[in-house]
């Protein structure tokens, strides 16, 4: 019975188009691996604003260390001329806190500017914040993203951005250098 219900839940993922389906088979190489390759591919020359992707904040509210990684980067990013704006990603998937306003209001306390502050705070999966995103990078003509997450999520991401058209440059968090 559960080789039915496997078979099944793969025939309905591939009858739906879900764009998961990509991924289901990506899962068979170490991560380090898959980030060298990722990092190896073309890739933008500049990019116009990074794509920061979420992850649960604080049981509080307040910024989780991923979160923190991820913010860093993005202000790194910006005060290096990488990148003219962020856009935080991340809805409440994980607790009640939009991971996208926690991370834009520690963003603007540390000192990034206002209007180089987006949020998408609707999203629920990395699917989602990357379609998300790019609604908003179309709205304000952003054609190029730098994607900022943690190492072993960004190849993973880099896919989905490849999915949905978007040219991007990855920055893993745990290497970012301070602004």
């Amino acid at each position: 019975m559960r080789t039915v219900g496997l078979g099944l839940s793969l025939l309905l993922l591939a009858s739906t188009g879900c764009a998961a389906w990509h991924d289901l088979f990506q899962r068979d190489k170490p991560s380090s691996q898959v980030f060298a390759e990722a990092q190896a591919l073309p890739r933008p020359k500049a990019t116009d604003v990074a794509v920061v992707l979420g992850c649960p904040a604080n049981p509080d509210g307040t910024p989780s260390p991923c979160l923190r990684c991820r913010i860093t980067a993005a202000l790194a990013a910006y005060h290096r001329g990488e990148v003219r704006a962020a856009i935080f990603a991340g809805g409440a998937a994980h607790n009640r806190f939009i991971e996208a306003a926690v991370m834009a209001r520690e963003a603007a306390r540390l000192g990034m500017p206002k209007d180089a502050i987006f949020l998408e705070g609707e999203s629920l999966t990395t699917w989602q914040n990357l379609r998300f995103s790019k609604r908003i990078m179309a709205s304000h003509r952003f054609q190029t993203a730098l994607l900022i997450s943690t190492r072993d999520h960004l190849p993973r991401a880099r896919r989905f951005a490849e999915y949905y058209g978007i040219p991007v440059a990855l920055s893993a968090c745990e290497d970012a250098r301070q602004y």
